[in-house]
């Protein structure tokens, strides 16, 4: 969950801005690809994703390493969409000041933009990393075997059969972790937004 949150949320926040800063009709085709994502049930896409590192990159073999790059690929829709919402929110006007008074195109988006967009990014963050932490069908299909499956598919499994004081911890564990990943967030969100 970690490692796809950090490798989710960065790309989602430059490909939004791409997204904003692109002209013609291929921002359009790539708004829509990011939210048809939202649309696919997700069991197509565990299936596809199985499908694909099985037959195409057959050098990526099933486990961690095709849960995270399958895991990264559907999540970076999060950030591109709640960034975008953001973007459009707060316009274009900051910029055109910062560039106004000496910026570079850089300057102005690293400076003045970036910090407008930290409360979307914070959010992207909480976000990623709620829905990865529970993901259970994408995984349980790129899962190499017993050492790759995540926490969700181990609780599955297990519950099926006699219920463990082993599996009660694990699955409050999960939803403790959420829990307080959420609040965290909520708390740096106001914290950041304050004045705004």
């Amino acid at each position: 969950s970690f490692l796809t949150m950090f490798i989710a949320v960065p790309i989602g926040v430059a490909f939004a801005i791409g997204i904003s800063r692109w002209r013609g009709p291929a921002p359009a085709g790539a708004n829509f690809l990011m939210l048809f994502s939202f649309v696919i049930p997700e069991i197509v896409i565990g299936i596809s994703m199985f499908l694909f590192f099985t037959y195409l990159l057959k050098f990526v073999h099933l486990g961690t390493g095709a849960q995270l790059l399958s895991l990264v690929t559907y999540q970076v829709s999060y950030p591109v969409i709640i960034v975008r919402a953001r973007m459009l929110s707060i316009g274009r006007e900051y910029e055109e000041a910062a560039t106004d008074l000496g910026a570079s195109p850089t300057q102005a988006i690293r400076r003045v933009l970036l910090p407008l967009l930290y409360p979307a990014i914070l959010v992207s963050y909480v976000l990623v990393f709620a829905d990865t932490i529970d993901d259970f069908i994408t995984v349980r299909y790129l899962s190499g075997g017993a050492s790759t499956e995540p926490l969700s598919v181990k609780i599955y499994n297990f519950s099926r059969g006699s219920l463990t004081p082993a599996i009660n911890a694990a699955a409050t564990f999960l939803l403790f972790s959420t829990l307080v990943i959420a609040v965290i967030g909520v708390f740096l969100y106001r914290r950041i937004t304050k004045g705004q």
